[in-house]
């Protein structure tokens, strides 16, 4: 049932692509993070809800935490609630992580969800376990969808 509920969600059109192309152009340089991985913590973080609230405080599409919205290049907390610029925050996270553990995608995705860790290995209990299977699995069929849609055209 899971599953069919994550098809479905894939399978509707992509938001905010703008904003994830435009994040994903400036941060470049520090690490290309790919447009799909992106897609796949904004499901996993928020189901693509800019509005959306975590009950530790973590803000919007990205799910980024209060006070690393200066760390990360923004003016305020505030901007966390724009959508545009709450991706930018996710992305340039996203990219320090995976260039601090030279592009390991779990760990990468293990520091986004807890934290970063001395251990690069996933915890076996708590929810990161089960946020990672889900990102991955997300990854997989955008990947999948992405050179589907370059075969076509």
């Amino acid at each position: 049932m899971l599953a069919l509920v994550a098809a479905a969600v894939l399978s509707q059109p992509p938001l905010f692509l703008e904003e994830i192309d435009a994040a994903l152009v400036e941060t470049r340089a520090v690490y290309p993070v790919p447009r799909a991985l992106v897609r796949a913590v904004i499901r996993q973080e928020s189901r693509g809800n800019p509005k959306a609230l975590s009950p530790v405080g973590a803000i919007g599409l990205m799910q980024v935490m209060p006070f690393n919205a200066m760390k990360l290049g923004l003016k305020s907390e505030k901007e966390l609630w724009v959508p545009r610029l709450n991706i930018l925050a996710g992305v340039r996270l996203l990219a320090a992580l995976l260039r601090h553990y030279e592009g390991d995608i779990i760990s990468a995705l293990v520091a986004y969800n807890s934290g970063p860790k001395r251990p690069t290995k996933v915890p076996e209990n708590g929810e990161t376990p089960e946020y990672v299977v889900n990102i991955l699995g997300f990854y997989r069929r955008l990947l999948s969808e992405e050179s589907l849609d370059a075969g076509v055209r």
